[in-house]
């Protein structure tokens, strides 16, 4: 199954680093029996976060961007889920912003493997 996890950005490259570091290497590698993608919404950015991205993507191939013009926050997430789903076959999608319903429903989502 794979459930990929969504976060919005715009001028975020002061932080996007660190978020993919966290979610890439403290996260994820926790959750077991699934495969965990993250999918970076990015409104064109100009300060360059896209890039970073880019630049993390050579490294986590389980990481991806979605680029789009700058309509919104709700609208970012749309169109980013929707790619998650229609391009890269995602089965559950989240939000990162969402930890204490994520951590719930991957419990749930653990017991129900064994």
């Amino acid at each position: 199954m794979k459930i990929v996890v969504v976060t919005a950005t715009y001028n975020e490259k002061d932080n996007i680093g660190k978020l993919i570091t966290l979610v890439e290497e403290e996260v994820f590698p926790k959750i077991k029996h699934y495969d965990m993608c993250l999918l970076v919404a990015d409104d064109n950015s100009p300060d360059g976060t896209a890039d970073i991205v880019r630049g993390f993507m050579q490294k986590y191939s389980n990481l991806d961007i979605n680029s789009g013009p700058k309509k919104g926050l709700g609208a970012a997430y749309m169109r980013t889920m929707s790619h998650a789903i229609e391009h890269m076959g995602a089965d559950i999608v989240m939000s990162v912003w969402t930890p204490i319903y994520n951590m719930t429903l991957m419990q749930s989502l653990n017991f129900s493997k064994k």
